[in-house]
């Protein structure tokens, strides 16, 4: 998706909810980063590497052997004739594709939603549009003159004739 800036995050805990998923919660001894004790801070505050080393973090897609990550690099045969050893071990993530995996302490920053109009109004739910000269009871122009109800002009002889 265009448009989404990563932004760093500034926070005690990464943010791994597309990575994995934590068994428990996690103790911090404290929610602040400033005025605070340095050891308290510095056992409150977590990086990538070390939320994904918790025993009761479990990540959603762990590759199990070597095959895995050829299978899942971005290496194409069928296109690239020629290529280099570490092609075949070349991560999406690494070439700045949006994956599941972080490598950077971030967070998505959508853009913000842009208005077509200029005001946040709506069009929409209306499935059948009808005319309004088809309406009775409303203002006719000078074009969609009606007759009385019962009564039609005949096109040929242009008296009126009760039906």
């Amino acid at each position: 998706m265009t448009g989404i800036k990563q932004v760093r995050n500034k926070k005690l805990l990464p943010d791994l909810r597309k990575e994995g998923d934590l068994g428990k919660e996690i103790v911090l001894s404290t929610k602040e980063k400033h005025g605070v004790p340095t050891g308290s801070r510095l056992f409150s505050h977590h990086t990538l590497a070390s939320v994904r080393k918790l025993s009761f973090y479990h990540p959603f897609f762990l590759p199990h052997d070597s095959l895995d990550l050829v299978l899942a690099a971005t290496y194409n045969q069928s296109s690239e004739y020629f290529a280099d050893k570490e092609d075949l071990y070349l991560q999406a993530e690494t070439i700045g594709c949006d994956t599941w995996r972080r490598l950077r302490n971030t967070y998505d920053k959508l853009p913000p939603v842009v208005i077509p109009l200029g005001h946040p109004m709506k069009r929409g739910g209306i499935t059948e549009r009808k005319s309004p000269f088809s309406v009775k009871l409303m203002n006719s122009g000078v074009h969609s003159s009606q007759t009385n109800p019962g009564y039609s002009r005949q096109p040929a002889g242009g008296a009126i004739f009760f039906y």
